[in-house]
């Protein structure tokens, strides 16, 4: 028997099995809770006020970004225009 014939059969053998239904999600939320609540360090604190504060600055940057943008979009179609009138 060749080595494709019996890769062949391996595969047929491999689609027919089906795995055994695991679930594991009681033992592991049991292990997150089982052990006492630490409070957070001052240095992760740190961390999470900064993420807020970039998150809050984020979103009006991004709408200021967008809209000049569009504003300084038209000058510049407009020098393309001329640039490109003007080689041809």
């Amino acid at each position: 028997m060749n080595w494709e014939r019996k890769i062949e059969q391996l595969a047929a053998r491999a689609r027919d099995e089906h795995p055994p239904r695991v679930d594991v999600a009681c033992s592991v939320l049991g292990l997150l809770t089982a052990g006492p609540v630490q409070p957070l360090t001052v240095t992760e604190r740190l961390w999470m006020w900064l993420a807020a504060a970039a998150s809050a600055v984020a979103v009006p940057a991004a709408t200021a970004a967008f809209v000049l943008y569009h504003r300084s979009a038209q000058p510049l179609g407009e020098i393309a225009e001329a640039i490109s009138w003007a080689i041809q």
